[in-house]
């Protein structure tokens, strides 16, 4: 472990078998956490799980779609019934849904994204609240995008999910306040994930040039966020979205 700022709390990661989930799972271990993951694949949400507890962590995995409130209550008790209580969750499940004019988006695709990155929120928020209740408080982090605080063309379905998310974030957050639960977002920029790779037809560098510190970023870096939002270094933070774009959130680079 390299810190221990979570050591005894127990965090919960949904969307944990690659990429940002992956990273953060590691983190909040890392940090002392014991880690329950969910994510719809079996192998690599368990390969994520194996890799944490040969580094001397504690973790389990769930095979969860975050759509299925029956499979979202499952994980949180998931928590409870491993380590005692859920005290962290951080909701990063998602997916980016088609490229293209919104007049050409089906109706399926958006029933898609939205079922996945709102529905699968607002029912792990839900679940997750009342877990923390039990325990005193604790701290709820929900990924987003530099895309749910500004718009984009092309990509409307997902920009306006993200948008969603940060609306529910801040309401949750305000209704939760008085009882020491904590409920931000982290917004990352463009981050060498599958995702990504997905979006931009495997060229993780497309938006190097109109992106101010003029790279992608990894999964790392949002991982150190979502730790700083967990831990009691973020103790009178709540309510807020905080962007780890490279600078995107204050402008593009045009030239």
């Amino acid at each position: 472990m390299t810190d221990s700022r979570l050591q005894g709390k127990v965090a919960l990661v949904t969307g944990a078998s690659s990429g940002i989930g992956e990273a953060t799972a590691i983190a909040l271990a890392s940090s002392g956490a014991a880690v329950v993951l969910g994510a719809r694949s079996i192998d690599k949400g368990e390969r994520v799980a194996e890799k944490i507890r040969t580094a001397g962590g504690k973790a389990v995995f769930v095979q969860t779609d975050v759509t299925d409130d029956a499979q979202v209550a499952a994980l949180v008790r998931t928590a409870e019934e491993e380590f005692g209580g859920l005290d962290i969750a951080f909701n990063n499940a998602g997916v980016e849904g088609p490229l293209g004019p919104l007049a050409d988006v089906e109706v399926e695709a958006y029933d898609k994204v939205f079922d996945t990155n709102v529905r699968g929120v607002w029912l792990s928020l839900r679940h997750e609240i009342r877990a923390l209740r039990k325990r005193g408080g604790g701290s709820i982090i929900n990924n987003t995008s530099v895309l749910g605080l500004r718009g984009v063309a092309n990509f409307s379905t997902y920009v306006a999910s993200k948008h969603a998310v940060e609306g529910l974030s801040k309401s949750a957050a305000i209704e939760t306040a008085g009882e020491n639960i904590r409920i931000n977002t982290v917004a990352p920029g463009p981050i060498v994930t599958p995702l990504l790779e997905r979006a931009t037809g495997g060229n993780t560098d497309g938006f190097n040039a109109i992106v101010p510190m003029g790279r992608a970023g990894k999964p790392e870096d949002i991982a150190h966020a979502v730790v700083f939002l967990a831990s009691d270094d973020s103790s009178y933070v709540t309510g807020e979205s905080l962007a780890v774009g490279g600078g995107s959130t204050a402008g593009f680079v045009t030239g």
